[in-house]
């Protein structure tokens, strides 16, 4: 083995590679490293974002709370809880639950516009129910996407440039909206709020043969 690999490594062709290898190594890690500095900044952004919409949903839920209490409706079911580690956000209203996350920025990724060759964006998620409960059968981030794209809502995307807008997309909508990053930790949830808030849940029913079943 030694002696072979002695005489690959002397091999004039091996030598005469060594430039090329240099050459395509730099390229590559050129690329890689601008996607990384767009992912950081993105994500930079996310979490600015994030963290504000924190301190405004408790705005929010403050004020929840004194309109049905002006209404005479008990206000225990309306709370906020913020998870740093996770992090997520988790809303109960009356019989409404929905969550937001920006655990889903595992590496550098594109949102698709037609003719265009894509921005490089962080993203904040909308699912419904409680996030722990959505992904605590998870066990590796693949899972972990799955079961918050099973139940989205929603998606804020951010780019890594703070001039350019935001991007919410509604799941079941082939439109999309655009929101200024400095107005987006506080539209984002209102409008997510107002969708959720507004929505209608109808009684689940089955297939009935006869009524004496």
């Amino acid at each position: 083995m030694s002696n072979s690999y002695n005489n690959s490594f002397n091999n004039p062709n091996s030598s005469r590679s060594l430039p090329i290898i240099k050459e395509r190594v730099s390229l590559i890690s050129a690329e890689m490293y601008k996607r990384f500095c767009l992912y950081q900044h993105a994500n930079e952004n996310t979490s600015e974002i994030f963290a504000y919409m924190a301190q405004f949903i408790q705005d929010l839920i403050e004020n929840l709370k004194q309109s049905f209490a002006a209404r005479n409706v008990a206000t225990e079911n309306i709370w906020a809880k913020f998870d740093t580690k996770a992090p997520a956000i988790i809303i109960n209203i009356l019989w409404q639950q929905y969550s937001f996350t920006m655990r889903c920025n595992f590496k550098p990724q594109v949102l698709y516009r037609e003719n265009d060759l894509g921005t490089y964006t962080g993203r904040i998620m909308a699912i419904k129910g409680n996030y722990f409960d959505v992904v605590s059968n998870a066990k590796t981030t693949d899972d972990e996407m799955a079961a918050l794209l099973d139940n989205e809502i929603a998606s804020l995307y951010v780019p890594s440039d703070k001039m350019k807008d935001t991007i919410l997309k509604p799941k079941h909508s082939a439109s999309d909206y655009k929101i200024k990053q400095i107005d987006a930790g506080s539209e984002f949830p209102l409008k997510i709020t107002e969708a959720i808030c507004g929505s209608t849940i109808y009684h689940e029913e089955g297939s009935r043969k006869s009524f004496n079943i």
